[in-house]
């Protein structure tokens, strides 16, 4: 009985001390970073990036015409995964459409609100380690993890989590920038950003560009009817179409509240520049972000592939 007790108050004391480790945001360079899996993930969780994620989702919003996903996933989907679901919006607005649904939102950070559908749930966890859910999932969603997750693994991983029938769809922005005008010239300030931002991410070898590949690997993970739409999000208010124009002011503002976090983290440790370095160059790429001079758009994927309905663990 003893043993048993002292057992239970080591896995009690064992379970205060990971949940305390987790609030223990890493502070660097005036911003604060995920603690589980540190360093794992270069951009920052502190307010600023949560209020940036909150805007970029209706940036999305706006993008698919109010949809929250593209795949045509059953109208009353039981079990629902939001991988790197950041201050969890999308976990949120998706839980109050589907009220019979359980959604479940993960991240390496627990920094999403509490008063939230009765229907969600949310954890800390790493979807690059292996995955040890219960049950299977009839939609798993991810958007905008950048670097966070090693996509060809994680796509192998899904497969096995998602019931037959089940769909995967994958949200992202790609590097480089785009320009089709050539108003982008390669010594501008926010093409040379653009270029170190995707060098940068190749150290670690989680590229920003990986999201042009996703039709592909998902396809070689076994999905079938895979389908990949490309947004392209301006970069200002440049485009004369009044829609265009609009989605191009709020991915400028986006832009701009996310730059120096977006920066700062990945330039310090992979190029080993000062935070005034930093500070020094980001003032001319936003003077670039803001010209209506430079016709820049994004590259935004909306990627999404269906496990087969004869699938070989429904056989077995």
């Amino acid at each position: 009985m003893a043993n048993c007790e002292q057992m239970q108050n080591s896995n009690q004391s064992l379970t205060a001390s990971i949940t305390s480790s987790i609030y223990q945001y890493r502070a660097e360079n005036g911003r604060t970073y995920h603690a589980h899996k540190d360093g794992q993930y270069p951009y920052p969780n502190d307010d600023r990036e949560q209020d940036r994620l909150d805007l970029q989702h209706h940036l999305f919003l706006i993008s698919m015409n109010g949809k929250l996903y593209l795949a045509p996933i059953t109208e009353q989907p039981q079990d629902v995964l939001d991988i790197g679901t950041g201050t969890g919006l999308w976990a949120i607005d998706f839980a109050d459409e589907h009220p019979s649904a359980r959604v479940l939102g993960t991240d390496l950070s627990p920094i999403q609100p509490t008063d939230v559908p009765p229907n969600l749930s949310f954890e800390v966890d790493d979807a690059n380690e292996p995955w040890t859910y219960s049950h299977k999932f009839d939609f798993i969603h991810c958007r905008q993890h950048h670097c966070a997750i090693n996509e060809k693994p994680m796509f192998v991983q899904a497969m096995e989590f998602l019931q037959p029938g089940g769909w995967l769809e994958m949200q992202e922005l790609a590097f480089p920038i785009g320009c089709d005008d050539g108003t982008v010239l390669p010594n501008s300030a926010l093409f040379k950003w653009s270029d170190l931002m995707l060098k940068a991410s190749r150290i670690p070898g989680q590229d920003l560009d990986n999201a042009s590949h996703y039709e592909e690997w998902m396809k070689e993970a076994g999905f079938e009817d895979v389908h990949a739409t490309m947004y392209k999000w301006p970069g200002n208010n440049w485009p004369q179409d009044k829609t265009e124009k609009t989605r191009g002011l709020w991915m400028m503002t986006n832009h701009l509240d996310g730059l120096q976090g977006f920066t700062v983290g990945l330039f310090t440790r992979v190029y080993g520049w000062s935070p005034e370095e930093v500070e020094v160059f980001l003032a001319a790429v936003r003077k670039d972000i803001k010209s209506k001079n430079m016709h820049a758009w994004w590259p935004v994927y909306i990627v999404y592939g269906q496990k087969p309905k004869a699938s070989a663990d429904s056989e077995a």
